[in-house]
């Protein structure tokens, strides 16, 4: 179901308080200078899918500025796909300044300080990705950010265009649908980004981007395998398990931390979309959990409800 913010009929001294809470509602926190107030318009529609935030903003010219007492260690931090459709845009975060024009896109963060502007009337899509969500389709995400990425050509091309026609037919289908879409979404997105040639010899040697290319290819095939091992990984891979290490060492996660989360948000996803009919010990064993009881406790622990309670709550 979509829902539609507008300014059109509100008298002009009262859209620009009107807008700032639509936007703090739709996003987070933010501080907004509007550049003339007494002309000021804007319009906004946002959509759920699953659990992405999908939003098309359309207003005249706005400065978004994300301050430090903005951010709260207890918010949820999302990664935004910012895709401007009118006009370009001038994007500020932590040390790098970047514009975007209409044929692109770029990723950011919602829990570091930020400015963001346009000036002239401007329309923007906007997918709010939770970072651990994120996290479980790209290995470090991180390496990703400030960067413009074709949507004209390639694989960019085809994840903004089938963005568009999700929200629009989400409307139409129900949640566990909805969540497919949101996976699918989530899957372009990842093929959009992981193939432009840029992000290979970005943040670390190209050779060590090779190798964690292979490893991630390898542990997303197999990860149904409840005996995938970073020893094993390593084997596959033809380097020393002290190196594979190394490698992710550079990241907030080891292997075998990030081969759990991938598995727990893998067996999310399943217990939001599939039949009621497979069961929830089919699902933890498809995704490498053999003993039920453990896979339970780490899914309570991830995601606060344990695994009958999220069907439950479908």
């Amino acid at each position: 179901m979509s829902t539609c913010f507008s300014t059109h009929l509100l008298p002009q001294a009262e859209r620009q308080p009107y807008w700032k809470g639509v936007i703090e509602n739709t996003y987070f926190p933010l501080d907004l200078d509007i550049r003339d107030p007494q002309r000021f318009h804007g319009h906004l529609s946002q959509w759920p899918l699953g659990r992405l935030g999908v939003s098309r903003l359309e207003s005249s010219a706005t400065c978004f500025k994300r301050m430090t007492d903005h951010i709260s260690d207890t918010e949820e931090p999302y990664f935004l796909i910012t895709i401007p459709a009118k006009d370009r845009v001038h994007f500020t975060q932590a040390n790098h300044n970047l514009v975007c024009n209409p044929g692109s896109f770029i990723l950011e963060r919602s829990d570091l300080p930020y400015e963001f502007h346009y000036t002239n009337d401007s329309i923007i899509w906007v997918v709010r990705v939770p970072v651990s969500v994120l996290r479980s389709r790209i290995r470090e995400p991180e390496r990703y950010l400030y960067m413009e990425f074709d949507k004209q050509k390639g694989m960019g091309a085809v994840f903004c265009e089938f963005l568009k026609t999700a929200v629009q037919q989400s409307v139409y289908l129900d949640e566990t649908n909805q969540a497919q879409l949101s996976n699918q979404t989530l899957d372009l997105l990842a093929l959009s980004l992981e193939n432009d040639d840029r992000v290979l010899m970005s943040n670390e040697a190209g050779i060590k981007n090779i190798h964690l290319r292979n490893i991630e290819n390898y542990v997303r095939q197999h990860l149904q395998r409840g005996d995938l091992s970073p020893d094993q990984i390593a084997a596959t891979c033809n380097i020393s398990t002290r190196y594979l290490h190394k490698l992710f060492k550079a990241s907030d996660q080891t292997v075998s931390q990030w081969i759990k989360e991938l598995r727990l948000q893998s067996a999310f996803n399943d217990i939001k979309t599939m039949d009621r009919n497979t069961s929830l010990a089919e699902i933890a064993y498809r995704w490498g959990f053999n003993d039920q009881a453990h896979f339970c406790r780490l899914f309570k622990a991830r995601f606060n409800h344990t695994p009958r309670e999220m069907r439950a709550s479908r």
